[in-house]
């Protein structure tokens, strides 16, 4: 789909960063749906305008543009351009470092200085943000958000819609498992249980309040 134009979903900062790696990957940005005033191209309508842009033919496919602030927001509108049969592609910056032998799902974005593993991986509508380490045979599940600066050490599984924090580091063979959540700077030495939230040097789960 490269020279094709690409809808971004959203048109705030994360949505701009998008378009900054969709044009380093030869699209062309048609425009943002939804904010007024976006920094690049034009505000073509909402979020539900998709499928009609689609079809008049002033867009070739269309992308989540929303970021972290608003993750179930971002499963939505992938689960609408799913239904609707809008194209979304796989994006992967030129300056991320990919094997050969990953796999890397629709509408996913990889940004610059990550560096994918062989034999990883990655869902749809996942987003590896810049300098992610994802080493081999990690399998990150679909709607992931990985923050900056990650390291998934070797065959890490991470699960449908788990959130990584800026920084963290998880160990080798180790399973993030769905909707968990993992702070900025924690180093995960076990397993996270579903829906989870583990932060600290061993994460653990937070202390209660008293």
């Amino acid at each position: 789909m490269a020279g094709q134009r690409l809808l971004i979903l959203g048109g705030g900062a994360h949505g701009r960063a998008v378009a900054d790696v969709a044009e380093a990957c030869g699209f062309k940005i048609a425009g943002f749906t939804e904010r007024p005033g976006a920094a690049r191209g034009d505000v073509l309508g909402t979020d539900d305008d998709a499928p009609g842009l689609l079809a008049e033919g002033r867009v070739d496919g269309a992308i989540v543009g929303v970021g972290a602030a608003s993750l179930p927001r971002r499963r939505e509108l992938w689960d609408a351009l799913a239904r609707a049969g809008v194209p979304s592609p796989a994006l992967a910056h030129p300056r991320a470092t990919l094997s050969s032998s990953c796999r890397v799902g629709a509408g996913s974005v990889v940004f610059p200085g990550c560096v994918v593993g062989a034999g990883v991986e990655i869902g749809d509508n996942v987003v590896l943000y810049s300098g992610v380490v994802a080493e081999h045979d990690c399998r990150i599940g679909d709607h992931v958000y990985v923050s900056p600066g990650v390291i998934l050490s070797g065959s890490v599984t991470v699960q449908t819609g788990a959130f990584l924090g800026a920084g963290a580091v998880v160990l080798p063979g180790l399973t993030i498992e769905a909707g968990a959540i993992v702070a900025a700077g924690a180093v995960v030495t076990r397993s996270v249980p579903a829906g989870a939230t583990v932060l600290g040097v061993p994460a653990r789960a937070p202390e209660p309040r008293t």
